[in-house]
């Protein structure tokens, strides 16, 4: 193998121009490659190897190697990178802190702050950190999906709640669309743990807008030194809790036992249960965020 093919299979069969020359090809050997077709252009200045396989990985680094080095895949092409829910390959942003202007298919965005650690390499892509990536999603997405994907990323240890804060200090507030949201969300994570799924991360936010007060995620419920169950969402000093059940997981025979007896134990001990479902919170939210008002505003009467 030469010196310009080991350079394209470690970029998943790319390189650029200038990688070219610095392995030793000539201007005139580099046309004639694109010539007889054993190099396809993709971006200007940017080749695929005709026999490499195509893959979703090559658009994002062909824009990064277009960028020469000073951008990164950030934003939802980042989210993609790192395997969140909810984002597609598809699309290819870039950003970076000089001003470029982007070939077809390459969105671009300066920005005035990129530090080294907020700059990793994942799939063979230059792409935000997670960190980063979700503090630029703030600005970019609604604020459903961005609690959504901010639980998705705890749950999954990319990130930590603390190496995000740390980032916000890094790259500065002024001027960020959505900043104040990211940080209440942060901080009602700080001492709980992450909703255990999107739908868990759904009805809270739910809740969040029809003014409920905010719940416990998570909570574990102890009774005579006992542990009972882990809820969903809870309000220990009312003893009400709301169970969050999908569609699929939750009919499952096992599971849906387990349900009962884990409902059964809790009421036994003075808890009253609220259970949503995944419909139940696409078709009728305002009806599901009433419900858990009222059981909050009995047991605050007993």
């Amino acid at each position: 193998m030469g010196s310009w093919e080991k350079v394209a299979a470690s970029q998943h069969g790319l390189l650029s121009r200038a990688q070219a020359f610095g392995v030793g090809l000539s201007r005139h050997q580099v046309n004639w490659l694109l010539a007889r077709g054993s190099w396809i252009r993709e971006l200007p200045s940017v080749y695929r190897a005709a026999a490499a396989p195509k893959s979703w990985q090559q658009p994002m680094i062909a824009a990064c190697l277009w960028a020469k080095g000073c951008g990164a895949i950030f934003g939802r092409s980042a989210a993609a990178v790192w395997e969140l829910d909810g984002y597609w390959r598809t699309r290819v942003e870039l950003c970076g802190r000089s001003h470029l202007s982007p070939p077809a298919g390459v969105a671009f965005r300066q920005i005035k702050r990129l530090a080294p650690v907020d700059v990793v390499t994942r799939a063979g892509i230059r792409v935000t950190s997670v960190a980063r990536t979700i503090l630029d999603l703030s600005s970019l997405v609604s604020p459903r999906t961005l609690e959504r994907t901010l639980d998705e990323a705890l749950r999954k240890g990319l990130v930590t709640v603390q190496s995000i804060f740390r980032c916000i200090q890094r790259n500065g507030r002024r001027g960020r669309e959505g900043i104040a949201r990211l940080e209440a969300l942060l901080a009602e994570r700080r001492h709980q743990h992450a909703a255990d799924s999107p739908l868990e991360s759904d009805a809270a936010a739910v809740l969040r807008e029809s003014g409920v007060q905010r719940p416990v995620k998570r909570y574990r419920v102890i009774e005579d030194d006992r542990f009972i169950a882990e809820v969903d969402l809870a309000w220990p000093k009312q003893k009400v809790a709301v169970q969050v059940h999908g569609s699929s997981f939750h009919r499952q025979p096992l599971t849906w036992e387990n349900d009962q007896r884990i409902e059964n134990e809790l009421q036994l001990h003075g808890w009253f249960v609220v259970k949503i479902t995944a419909r139940m919170l696409r078709e009728t939210p305002e009806e599901s965020a009433a419900l858990v008002a009222r059981a909050l505003s009995r047991r605050g009467r007993i």
